[in-house]
């Protein structure tokens, strides 16, 4: 919602980045796997930080790079059933 104040909190941040590596490099989100990447979640935040600022990206331009948006259902999406591939 942009036009509320949301007090910003880092710990937030890092603890999400962190529970992104271990999914990334394990599937396995636990917290006791979490807390193995709470050391390098920072580092990965801050050298990407860092690069969006040396290239000239606005935060939004990296997350629409990053999770570009769905393009619309085709049309064989849309119906009940889609085409069946192969024999029978």
């Amino acid at each position: 919602m942009p036009g509320q104040s949301v007090p910003k909190d880092i710990e937030n941040m890092v603890e999400a980045t962190a529970k992104a590596m271990a999914l990334a490099q394990y599937r396995c989100g636990t917290p006791r796997m979490v807390k193995l990447y709470m050391d390098e979640a920072p580092k990965v935040l801050l050298l990407v930080a860092m690069a969006a600022k040396r290239l000239n990206w606005s935060p939004d331009e990296l997350v629409r790079a990053l999770k570009p948006p769905r393009r619309p259902a085709g049309g064989w999406d849309k119906q009940e059933d889609p085409p069946q591939r192969g024999g029978s």
